[in-house]
């Protein structure tokens, strides 16, 4: 049980670390300013729905084709931490996310799948993690129904606090203001950063220990 404790809590912190549902919860409410109450609601949903199908499938699909390609494990932890770390030092900076948001969408493109699931909610960071997440499970031997389970769990709890989050966005933008919400993304940028950083070093760990193996 203490397995499956662990891998859920290092899973749900990754992921709603990078996700960062209350800080994307004024960009989707932005960019979903035009469309009626039901219809933000029932968008909301379906970014939920499809962000956790997307990551369920990254976490079984992802280390096959990375083999499939002879990308190491190793290297991919390098690379996706590297891109984790430049997303949170981004999140930092709240000017980008005030310019993006600026931008008035076409009430009549469903823009559910690409681009609020896919990169704003679920984008390269989120399955840079999830990789990582699938990869530290093969490596300490816990690939099991209990590690497997409780990632697949830490996944679903993420994506609904996404859909809480993205239907109350008018709600929860209204209460912190634009003050509390940089606040909220901040500290989620800095735990983002540590996680970040525990990504590359222990990419990096398997990179040089086959050389210094020989």
């Amino acid at each position: 049980m203490d397995h499956f404790y662990a891998a859920f809590v290092y899973g749900f912190i990754s992921l709603f670390s990078i996700v960062n549902p209350i800080g994307m919860s004024a960009v989707f409410l932005a960019m979903t300013r035009s469309y009626s109450d039901e219809k933000r609601h029932r968008t909301a949903y379906l970014i939920a729905l499809y962000g956790t199908i997307l990551l369920m499938a990254t976490f079984f699909i992802g280390p096959y084709v990375l083999r499939f390609f002879g990308i190491s494990l190793a290297s991919i932890q390098v690379a996706g931490g590297a891109l984790v770390f430049a997303t949170a030092w981004g999140m930092l900076d709240t000017k980008p996310k005030e310019n993006a948001t600026d931008k008035t969408q076409d009430d009549q493109v469903d823009n559910t799948f690409f681009p609020l699931t896919m990169p704003i909610t679920a984008g390269a960071g989120s399955i840079a993690v999830t990789i990582d997440l699938a990869a530290k499970l093969s490596n300490s031997h816990a690939f099991n129904l209990m590690g497997i389970g409780a990632t697949l769990l830490a996944i679903v709890v993420v994506f609904v606090i996404v859909a809480f989050c993205y239907r109350q966005s008018d709600w929860i933008f209204k209460k912190l203001g634009r003050t509390g919400t940089s606040v909220v993304s901040s500290l989620t940028a800095f735990i983002l950063l540590a996680i970040s950083v525990t990504v590359i070093w222990d990419g990096i760990l398997g990179l040089i220990t086959p050389l210094m193996q020989h």
